[in-house]
């Protein structure tokens, strides 16, 4: 009967790991390209320039969405469900795939965020489209720290949590199932803040390189001192989700 109720919960963390990660993907690829098409419509002759930004920009967005395809891959085929499985240890894989999947919204709506404005600023200024783009990518490469988190945490509720003992008490069990819901939240929602007020400060970063370019370095130790304290707010949920899945 365990077994039964792990391949529901196998089955359902699979679903909410790429589904709930496309949401975000999805918009913020979609934002990128809208702002793309009316930049376009603004400066028609560096077309080419702003639709390279724009693919690039959507390949980082997408990445949020792969590390949740990965895991809802490794949930169905990964051979979990070999062996009989006890309560704790089912609803672990639930919590991998709610992990996973809220935990790429903030991250992949922050690069949604910096790809659409850097491809504005480029629209407004052809010209600076180098410095822009390079900040685009650090911008979106720092959002996308707090995905890698969400990752880390469901790697370690698929291949970490072990079978406990045969005559544990059922209690037990379910006071081991609610801490890995309760990791799977954490960094679910704890990089939520942190993944999408990155990419804000980078879009508003490529803003303002495209119209003073003679101070982007000030711009750019703004945006990484900026992007550290919003950061940590992660690195907090990261560690409290370590706590909940090992004590």
């Amino acid at each position: 009967m365990i077994n039964e109720y792990a391949q529901v919960t196998l089955f359902l963390g699979a679903a909410l790991s790429t589904g709930v990660a496309s949401i975000s993907a999805g918009f913020g690829e979609g934002q990128t390209a809208a702002v793309t098409t009316k930049a376009i419509m603004r400066q028609p002759g560096a077309r080419d320039i702003m639709l390279r930004s724009m693919l690039i920009s959507q390949a980082v967005t997408e990445s949020g969405a792969i590390f949740a395809l990965v895991i809802s891959l490794l949930l169905l085929f990964g051979g979990f469900l070999d062996e009989s499985v006890d309560l704790a240890k089912a609803f672990s894989f639930l919590a991998a795939g709610m992990a996973m999947g809220f935990g790429s919204m903030g991250p992949n709506f922050g690069s949604g965020f910096a790809g659409s404005n850097a491809c504005d600023a480029i629209g407004r200024t052809p010209s600076q489209h180098i410095p822009v783009t390079t900040n685009m990518l650090i911008g979106q490469a720092l959002s996308q720290t707090s995905a890698i988190f969400a990752l880390v945490v469901s790697l370690l509720l698929l291949y970490t949590v072990p079978n406990m003992a045969e005559n544990q008490e059922i209690l037990h069990q379910v006071v081991k199932a609610c801490a890995y819901f309760g990791a799977a939240f954490a960094i679910g929602f704890g990089t939520l803040g942190p993944g999408s007020g990155i990419g804000f400060i980078a879009g508003k970063t490529c803003q303002m390189i495209a119209r003073y370019k003679e101070k982007q370095s000030y711009f750019m130790r703004t945006m990484f001192l900026g992007a550290a304290v919003s950061e940590s707010t992660a690195i907090y949920s990261l560690v409290v989700a370590f706590l909940l899945i090992f004590m």
